[in-house]
C-alpha cells in the first residue's frame, strides 16, 4: 500500500483536498509534517523514511512564521547579491506586515537551502523532486530551459537584468531594451514571486508611459514600503514606477515581452494547465479583467468547453502537446502547473510560467476528477504496473 507524507502548512485548503483524494481510494492518510516542524528542527524527514515511502512537498503558503523562517535560513547565503538583507536573529524576530514584500531573495535562498537539506539522505520518492522545484521557483532560469528545449515562451529581455552589482538603474535598463528591440510593452515579474507576486505590466506609448501592477507603493513617515495587492493598480508618474521595477530587480526578476492574447467574451484570457504523470489533464480559462490573470485577483473561470469556436481541436491538442514537452523539461516533476497564452491568431501559443505547485483548481474537474484525484489514481496505477513487472520478473 501507497504510504504518503505530506509537507505543507496544515492550514492550507491543500491539504485537506489531498487527504480527501487519498480517502477516495481507501489508502490511510498521508503523514503530515508541518513547515514550521522542520524549520524549529522538532523533527526529521529520515524518521518517517523508507524505500516505500512517497514525499509530497506542498506549497508553504499563508503563514508568515514560516516565511519568516526561510527568510532567516538565507540570512547568510549570497552575501554579495544587492537584494534586502537581515540578520538571522533579526529575522526570527520581524514583525508580520500584511501584504508587504520583503527579503524575497533571501526567503527564496533560504527556501532552496532548507529542501535541499531536508532531503539529501531520503531513500523514499518524492513527487515533485526540490532540484525541479528550485528551478520553478526561479522564473528566469525555468524560461531559460524551456527555450533551450525550443519550448515557445515570451521573448526575454532580462538574462543581463539579473547581474544585480552591475546595473544602478534596473527601470533605464529595461527602458533601454525596450529601445534596442523596438518593442513598447514588457511584463516585469519577481524571479521567485507566486500568485502574481509582484508583477508590472509596463508600457510606453506616444510618450507616455504606465504601469499596470499587483503592486501597492506606499510612503509613510518618510518610508518607501512595497505591497502585494488583489487591487490592481496603475502608475503615471515616473518616478513611482522607477521605484516600483528598481525595487523588484534588486531581489531578481523575469522581464519579458509583454504578448497580446486572444479574447474571449470581449477580454483577453489564458490557460492554466495541470499536467499529471507527463499527461496534459485538467485545465482552466482564466478571463482577464487585467493583463493579470490569476483567479484571486477577481477574474472570472470558464471550463474548456468554452474557448474560443475558432481555436480548432487540432491546434487545442498541439498546445497541450507543447504543455507537456514543457513538463517533460522537469522529469523528477510528477504533477505541475502550465500557465499557457494563446495568440490572437488561436493558433501561436506560448508558455507563461511553470508552478511547481499549481494544482489548486478547485471545481475543475478532468474526466470527473478533480487534480487530486487524479494525481492519486495515477500513483496507484503507476504501482500496480511496478508489482506486476516485479511479479513477471520473478516468475521467470
Amino acid at each position: 500500500m501507497l504510504n504518503f507524507v505530506l509537507i505543507a502548512n496544515p492550514e492550507t485548503r491543500r491539504v485537506q483536498l489531498f487527504q480527501q483524494a487519498l480517502a477516495r481510494y481507501g489508502l490511510p492518510p498521508a503523514r503530515l509534517i508541518a513547515y514550521a516542524d522542520l524549520l524549529a528542527n522538532r523533527c526529521d524527514l529520515a524518521q518517517f523514511d523508507s524505500p516505500d515511502t512517497i514525499f509530497r512537498f506542498d506549497a508553504p503558503e499563508r503563514s508568515f512564521d514560516v516565511d519568516r523562517g526561510f527568510i532567516a535560513a538565507g540570512a547568510e547565503l549570497e552575501p554579495d547579491g544587492r537584494h534586502q538583507r537581515i540578520s538571522t536573529s533579526a529575522a526570527a524576530q520581524l514583525p508580520e506586515d500584511l501584504g508587504r514584500i520583503w527579503y524575497q531573495r533571501q526567503w527564496y535562498l533560504g527556501w532552496c537551502d532548507r529542501l535541499r537539506s531536508w532531503t539529501a539522505n531520503l531513500q523514499g520518492r518524492i513527487l515533485n523532486h526540490p532540484d525541479d522545484i528550485i528551478i520553478m521557483f526561479d522564473k528566469v532560469r525555468c524560461q531559460q530551459i524551456l527555450a533551450a528545449a525550443g519550448i515557445p515562451v515570451p521573448p526575454m529581455l532580462s538574462i543581463d537584468l539579473n547581474l544585480q552589482s552591475k546595473i544602478q538603474n534596473p527601470k533605464s535598463k529595461i527602458d533601454k531594451l525596450m529601445d534596442e528591440r523596438n518593442i513598447n510593452r514588457v511584463f516585469i515579474k519577481l524571479a521567485h514571486g507566486s500568485s502574481a507576486s509582484g508583477v508590472v505590466a509596463y508600457e510606453r506609448r506616444h510618450g507616455y508611459e504606465r504601469a499596470i501592477t499587483t503592486v501597492e507603493r506606499v510612503v509613510e513617515a518618510g518610508e518607501l514600503r512595497f505591497y502585494n495587492s488583489r487591487l490592481i493598480r496603475q502608475y503615471r508618474d515616473p518616478d513611482a514606477m522607477a521605484d516600483i521595477i528598481n525595487f523588484l530587480a534588486a531581489e531578481s526578476v523575469q522581464a519579458e515581452t509583454w504578448l497580446p492574447k486572444a479574447r474571449l467574451e470581449g477580454r483577453e484570457f489564458d490557460v492554466r494547465v495541470v499536467v499529471v504523470g507527463g499527461k496534459a489533464r485538467q485545465a482552466v480559462i482564466r478571463v482577464g479583467n487585467s493583463p493579470m490573470t490569476n483567479l484571486h485577483l477577481g477574474n472570472d473561470r470558464r471550463e474548456v468547453t468554452d474557448l474560443p469556436t475558432g481555436l480548432s481541436p487540432a491546434a487545442w491538442a498541439e498546445m497541450l502537446a507543447t504543455c507537456e514537452r514543457a513538463a517533460a523539461c522537469f522529469p523528477n516533476t510528477f504533477y505541475c502547473g502550465i500557465d499557457l497564452l494563446i495568440a490572437p491568431n488561436l493558433r501561436e501559443h506560448y508558455i507563461l510560467e511553470m508552478n511547481a505547485f499549481g494544482d489548486l483548481l478547485q471545481g475543475i474537474t478532468w474526466q470527473g476528477e478533480d487534480t487530486y484525484t487524479t494525481e492519486v489514481r495515477m500513483l496507484i496505477e503507476e504501482e500496480e504496473t511496478r508489482r506486476l513487472g516485479d511479479w513477471e520478473i520473478s516468475r521467470n
